[in-house]
Order: C-alpha cells, then sequence, then structure tokens
C-alpha cells in the first residue's frame, strides 16, 4: 500500500494508520524542523521513531534504509526531491507525504536538474 498526499489531508488516515496521531503530534510542535540530522524516539514514548535527513539531491539519488515488517512516512521539510519505489515515482515537495512499507526498495534524494538542498523527516512505525 502506498499513500501519497498532502498534510492536510494527514488526519483523514488516521482511522488506517493509528500512529499517525503521534506524527501530527510531534509535526505540531515543529520538532523536525527545528532538529538537526539524526535519529529520534517520540516524546510520547510511543512506538513511532523518526529520522530526520539533510543532503544534496543528485541524479542518482541513494538506497534509503529498508524498515523490514515497519511502515514509513515520509515528509520533505525544506526543499524538494524525487523518491522512486515500486515502479513509480513520486515528487516531494513541503507540504506532501508518502507512506509506503518499510520492505520496499526504496530510491530517495533524486533529482534531475542541479543539485539542491533537502531536508526530510522519516517516520518509522
Amino acid at each position: 500500500m502506498i499513500v501519497f498526499d498532502t498534510l492536510s489531508q494527514l488526519e483523514s488516515y488516521q482511522v488506517a494508520f493509528p500512529e499517525i496521531g503521534t506524527i501530527i503530534g510531534v509535526m505540531d510542535r515543529s520538532l523536525p524542523y527545528d532538529q538537526g540530522p539524526g535519529r529520534y524516539d517520540t516524546p510520547e514514548e510511543s512506538s513511532v521513531r523518526y529520522i530526520i535527513d539533510e543532503g544534496l539531491t543528485s541524479d542518482k539519488g541513494f538506497i534509503a534504509e529498508p524498515f523490514s515488517g515497519m511502515k514509513v512516512m515520509e515528509v520533505v521539510l525544506a526543499g524538494n526531491e524525487l523518491v522512486s519505489l515500486s515502479g513509480s515515482v513520486f515528487r516531494m515537495e513541503e507540504g506532501r507525504f508518502l507512506i509506503y512499507s518499510g520492505d520496499e526498495a526504496v530510491k530517495r534524494g533524486q533529482m534531475y536538474a542541479l543539485p539542491s538542498p533537502f531536508k526530510a523527516v522519516r517516520f518509522v512505525f
């Protein structure tokens, strides 16, 4: 299952993914925007954790770390990038999110134009 939508619609997916309540709380407090790259636990001590990535896009991108048996929700906080998985390419821009299985082979940080900086958060649950 892949979900690609805007953050304004995030709450509507809470029935399918109860962990989204925790994610909304973290995003509402702007924690990922204020924190630097690294791995973090949510303040609520839930099963949700998150990873903040910063980098430069490139034409090759990089293979994302797999999270077997988990779900991953990616949100671009600044800039934009292309993410490819399951034969589809998603243009990740500020205000958009992507939920996918952590078992998927995912390529991130791609861009066909000049390299540009991006900052993204991946919630793993």
